[in-house]
């Protein structure tokens, strides 16, 4: 193909912007996005790479020609050892056959019989809070979805497992950050210190999910959840291997808690810098809910506390940055031509900050989602679960579980921030506030013991 390629930074020699990537990531991109524009080339070492923002190119992407740009191969080889060839990192008919598999236990029946769970162990992780007490509010909301994940999709009580599962993830997660970071898979062979944590943190994942799987073995009870499913299908023989089983646990597992724990952290600390927001969440609560928890048939009442985590979605989406993708043959996208092995970069962060779809992108408000707003922007232009395809299945479930969580809470009890400065997000494989983040809880009057 011609070599004509849209703006973007030199890089260095050999290296190309490697360094740049390796250093802050986040930062990276999104200033490159600004500087450039919404279709930008760079390079990760000898290999040409593309950020694409533009709304219509994404929905190509991730919609139209998915087929012609599969996970790329690097990055896979990154996560493999914690993730295997499960539905996060598959391609083609084995993504496909492993994504219809798990889809049932994201069916809106079932969806319906989670709330219940939500709302009863958002109830139980505050039970022991005191007004004016002093907590750190990651662990408080790792502990409510470790929960739920593990009640809704494995029916296990993983009351016991949270500091061990969150450290461990925390872990993960950073080590196989810093490789994407590089760009480049460190071999667990290696003998070093990265792969020696690397080893220690899968195995304790692996321990906690595949507990799950004895577990159901010893009783043989078919409960109707996903664990039951993979359970009967890997010992019928129809198709689930046990390393297929133990890929779909840990997928399920670690995205069915992580990404909702931080975006409800996301949520209080955009909450508690915006008082007016907040303001409002309560007098919404305090009218729909008149002081009893809330159920599945308040969700549709639930309109503002909706807007809240679509807003705090929008400035911190669930996977800041989807799995870059690699083309499989020469493309056009744009005017320009991609060549064939080349990377594309789609992030939603950056995306979603965009001033020609979101005026004033920086600032925290909910309104910009009245009324289902977001269904009249360009396809592509709001993706905070991805999009096509290999949309996040559990995006209902993540909505309804933060929603109802929020509301709970909130209800309850005014989070407020100890700490002091800006909380800046660390855009490794997750999007994450800084750990530790401290808050202070002060009960409030609901409208019902305002009445009494």
């Amino acid at each position: 193909m011609k070599t004509h390629y849209p703006p973007g930074p030199k890089g260095l020699p050999l290296l190309g912007s490697v360094l740049d990537l390796r250093k802050d990531k986040l930062e990276f991109l999104t200033s490159i996005a600004k500087t450039y524009g919404d279709f930008v080339h760079f390079r990760v070492g000898p290999r040409h790479a593309y950020l694409l923002s533009r709304p219509e190119c994404v929905h190509e992407i991730l919609v139209e020609q998915p087929k012609k740009m599969p996970k790329e191969r690097i990055h896979q080889m990154i996560v493999a050892p914690f993730f295997g060839n499960g539905v996060v990192t598959s391609n083609g008919e084995v993504h496909d056959r492993q994504r219809k598999m798990a889809q049932p236990a994201f069916q809106p029946r079932r969806l319906d019989g989670y709330c219940r769970v939500f709302v009863e162990q958002a109830l139980q992780g505050i039970n022991g809070w005191r007004s004016g007490g002093e907590y750190e509010i990651d662990t408080e909301m790792l502990r409510v979805t470790i929960q739920n994940v593990c009640l809704t999709l494995f029916n296990a009580d993983a009351s016991d497992i949270v500091p061990r599962a969150a450290a461990a993830m925390t872990n993960i997660l950073g080590l196989l950050g810093t490789e994407y970071d590089i760009s480049f898979p460190i071999p667990m062979w290696v003998p070093i210190e990265h792969n020696r944590r690397k080893r220690e943190a899968i195995q304790e994942l692996d321990a906690i999910v595949m507990k799950f799987a004895e577990d159901w073995r010893n009783s043989g009870q078919d409960r109707g959840d996903l664990l039951s499913m993979l359970m009967l299908a890997h010992g019928h023989g129809r198709g689930v291997t046990h390393d297929e089983l133990r890929d779909y646990l840990i997928a399920m597992f670690s995205a069915g808690h992580e990404t909702t724990a931080y975006s409800l952290v996301w949520a209080w600390i955009m909450l508690a810098q915006n008082p007016e927001v907040e303001a409002a969440l309560w007098e919404e609560l305090d009218r729909v809910l008149g002081g009893r928890p809330p159920t599945a048939d308040d969700l549709p009442q639930l309109a503002y506390t909706h807007m809240i985590i679509k807003e705090t979605l929008r400035l911190y989406p669930t996977g800041w940055m989807l799995f870059p993708r690699e083309t499989t043959e020469d493309l056009v996208f744009g005017g320009y031509p991609i060549a064939k092995g080349s990377i594309i970069y789609v992030s939603p962060y950056v995306i979603h900050r965009d001033e020609r779809y979101f005026p004033e992108p920086e600032r925290f408000n909910p309104e910009r989602f009245r009324g289902g707003a977001e269904k009249h922007l360009p396809r592509g232009a709001y993706i905070p679960f991805g999009l096509g395809p290999r949309v996040c299945m559990g995006q209902h479930f993540a909505t309804m579980e933060a929603v109802l969580t929020l509301a709970t809470v909130a209800q309850r009890y005014r989070v407020m921030l100890l700490e002091k400065g800006p909380l800046l997000a660390s855009g490794k494989i997750a999007l994450r506030p800084p750990p530790g983040v401290k808050v202070k809880v002060v009960a409030r009057q609901t409208a019902a013991a305002v009445a009494a």
